[in-house]
């Protein structure tokens, strides 16, 4: 079962910082598309955007100039999912639903008109906030999130994740071809300094999040 996230879990929910992920966007028509991507990363914390690249005579870009949404699903480290993963990655024509040669199951998303998908167990529901083409053919897409949900079992009653069942995996990228790395090994390290800039540091973390504890 998917859980809808309140807005003060959904930081902790895109962890870590940068994912490999499959972003699912629809045309003017609604017919629907998906595209993996190993350069999608969460860039400010409240309110919370994430980018991504892709490039500008893909698909994916040109969705978003007809319909201003996406989707942010994160797959997990298993290779049944990866495998599903490459299919998307694959340059189909356009109007062609990746998913449903992936095999991959969607299911409507909550705030927008592209789907999420179930077999991955985190959801970022996106619009676009802004993109800029850069280095000929690349363009940077930056989305505001408007929902956020996860499976069931993946995330404890504070919506910190479960790192053994989320699995976040990486991309190794185009050089090492078919090549993933898992992302879910965690280690505590506190600050090995005493000096007065740990508690300024300790202050701007807590502060970034002040407003959406108060309001929860």
């Amino acid at each position: 079962m998917k859980l809808n996230q309140p807005e003060v879990y959904w930081d902790r929910l895109f962890a870590p910082s940068s994912c490999l992920a499959v972003i699912t966007t629809v045309d003017a028509a609604g017919h629907v598309n998906a595209a993996s991507y190993g350069t999608c990363t969460r860039v400010h914390h409240n309110p919370m955007y994430i980018a991504f690249t892709c490039n500008s005579d893909r698909d994916t870009a040109k969705n978003l100039e007809e319909v201003g949404e996406f989707v942010v699903n994160l797959p997990s480290f298993d290779r049944v999912s990866l495998e599903k993963v490459r299919v998307v990655g694959l340059p189909f024509s356009r109007g062609v639903n990746e998913l449903e040669k992936a095999n991959f199951t969607e299911t409507n998303a909550t705030t927008v008109r592209p789907p999420r998908i179930i077999e991955c167990p985190r959801h970022f529901e996106c619009t676009v906030e802004w993109t800029k083409d850069w280095g000929g053919v690349r363009r940077m897409v930056v989305g505001k999130v408007t929902a956020a949900s996860v499976d069931d079992d993946c995330v404890d009653e504070r919506g910190f994740v479960l790192w053994n069942h989320v699995k976040p995996a990486h991309f190794c990228g185009a050089p090492y071809h078919n090549m993933f790395v898992a992302a879910y090994e965690t280690m505590s390290v506190d600050v090995p300094y005493n000096g007065p800039e740990v508690e300024a540091y300790n202050d701007s973390e807590r502060s970034m999040f002040a407003d959406l504890e108060r309001d929860h």
